[in-house]
Order: C-alpha cells, then structure tokens, then sequence
C-alpha cells in the first residue's frame, strides 16, 4: 500500500518536471533571431515603458527598423 502511494508520488513528480522542462520561455510569440523577437528582448531588459521604444532610434548600433518597433510594443501590449 504504502510503496503503491510512493510509487504515484514519485510519478507525478516526474512527470511534473518533465511538463516545467519543456515548457518553452515566450517572447510575444516571435521567432527568436527576427526583429520582432530583438525588439521584444530590448524592452523587456532595458525598457519601463512604451515611449521609449523609440528613443533610440537614431543610434546606429541600434539597427531600429519598424519590425523591431513592433516587438518592442508587443511587450508592452502583454505586459
């Protein structure tokens, strides 16, 4: 009885962490490596709100281009 119990227990465990390990971390729903995805990761690590998506639109580095605008307003639409 007892090892029946540890036995269901130790399956759900399993089974529990195998769920977590393949549940993929979300951006906007993008493919990672397009600009959408670029713009979405910029904002969620530097940004704290939608204004200033474009601030640094005329930095060179920055490759700004309208698709990596709208990823960066997706997180902020999901926020």
């Amino acid at each position: 009885m007892i090892s029946t119990v540890v036995v269901l227990m130790f399956i759900a465990i399993a089974a529990l962490l195998y769920f977590q390990s393949n549940k993929e971390e979300e951006f906007g729903g993008f493919e990672e490596g397009t600009e959408q995805y670029y713009g979405y990761r910029y904002a969620q690590d530097n940004l704290k709100s939608v204004d200033q998506c474009d601030d640094d639109k005329d930095d060179p580095s920055m490759n700004f281009n309208e698709e990596f605008f709208q990823g960066c307003q997706k997180y902020f639409e999901d926020k």
